[in-house]
């Protein structure tokens, strides 16, 4: 806001004509399903051209809905896509341990281990190999609580291809037919999709 340029207004722009185009879509939430949850982690790497900081997104399904999601700016500059994705699974697995609790307290004992999906092989192998190495010296100590939670049976890392990613939609742009595919998975439904959905 304090020094704007024409490619800051474009984006705006993009932005609003978006908001226009998506005034009748909304989340649909399907009434069956089985008291799970399964989450997807994603981060894009470097991605601020100003700071070189990544952006985390991430989303959390309990049963056949969404119920949690995030994308944010990382507060640290990532020194490689490992690091990144590494650091988006660790908030992840924060906000999946703290709704299993939430859900507890109504009853409801989600089934454990909980499923990450990633697409990184890399941080996948950080968080289940207990072996500290080289190319884990940079990462906080505090990023590693994921690594705990997988020792202890709380989640499960498994391998998601990029193109089934759904977290992916919310760390880049996306070209068009790619970001409703992830909507789609999302539960993202136009108005006439609610009642398709609720008859089926």
């Amino acid at each position: 806001m304090s020094a704007p340029r024409t490619r800051h207004w474009t984006v705006v722009q993009r932005i609003l004509r978006y908001l226009k185009g998506t005034l009748n879509v909304g989340l649909f939430f399907p009434t069956t399903g089985e008291v799970t949850l399964t989450a997807y982690a994603d981060a894009n790497y470097a991605g601020c051209l100003d700071t070189r900081r990544s952006t985390s997104g991430w989303c959390v399904q309990f049963g056949n809905s969404f119920v949690s999601w995030r994308c944010k700016k990382q507060d640290r500059v990532a020194k490689s896509s490992t690091e990144a994705e590494y650091r988006s699974m660790s908030e992840v697995a924060s906000e999946l341990v703290w709704l299993r609790r939430f859900f507890a307290e109504f009853g409801l004992d989600c089934r454990v281990p909980i499923r990450l999906y990633a697409y990184n092989t890399s941080a996948i192998r950080i968080a289940t190999n207990l072996v500290l190495h080289d190319l884990t010296k940079h990462i906080e100590v505090h990023v590693h609580y994921i690594r705990q939670l997988v020792n202890d049976g709380v989640i499960e890392l498994v391998y998601i291809t990029s193109e089934d990613q759904t977290a992916d939609l919310l760390t880049k742009a996306l070209a068009s037919a790619r970001h409703w595919f992830l909507a789609h998975k999302l539960m993202l439904r136009r108005h006439h999709q609610f009642e398709e959905g609720v008859r089926s």
